[in-house]
């Protein structure tokens, strides 16, 4: 038995018409493939970490407004403005992140009072310390939240 060419597998691909099929090389294909999906895993993974540092921000805002809460509560009877000694106290629990002033919080008594009338509160009466902190979601130039800002209060019975 004699192994001979066959001349089908030599020649050129033809179709069923007699036709020519020309081959087109593939080299490129996962290149440009990766090209088109490239922008969008980068633009999911710097979201994931905004995400996350935006959450971050929160919890602190929440920790921070949470202590000056407690500190304002504990302000009856004392010397000098307790609201000013809660925004401190707020300020300082915020500080290794978070670029918080005395501007970031209000107060709020659930009997009417204010921070210069301290003989006024009752012990058992509310106070409420807020804060706001603003936050940034731009991602790849793309500002998908514009004017957000974190919200955190905190209320604790006046002792």
């Amino acid at each position: 038995m004699r192994l001979s060419t066959h001349r089908a597998l030599l020649s050129p691909p033809h179709d069923g018409a007699g036709r020519r099929v020309v081959w087109r090389r593939e080299d490129g294909q996962t290149l440009i493939e990766f090209a088109f999906v490239l922008p969008v895993l980068l633009f999911i993974l710097v979201g994931i970490l905004k995400c996350g540092l935006l959450f971050n921000n929160y919890i602190t805002l929440n920790n921070a407004v949470r202590s000056g809460a407690r500190t304002l509560a504990l302000g009856r009877g004392q010397p000098g403005d307790p609201c000013d000694v809660a925004y401190s106290d707020a300020e300082g629990k915020g500080a290794p992140t978070l670029s918080l002033t005395r501007g970031s919080f209000t107060t709020g008594f659930s009997g009417g009072e204010t921070c210069m009338t301290t003989s006024n509160w009752l012990q058992g009466d509310q106070a409420t310390l807020t804060g706001t902190y603003p936050c940034d979601l731009t991602i790849l130039g793309i500002n998908l939240w514009p004017g957000c800002s974190l919200t955190a209060s905190a209320t604790e019975a006046i002792e």
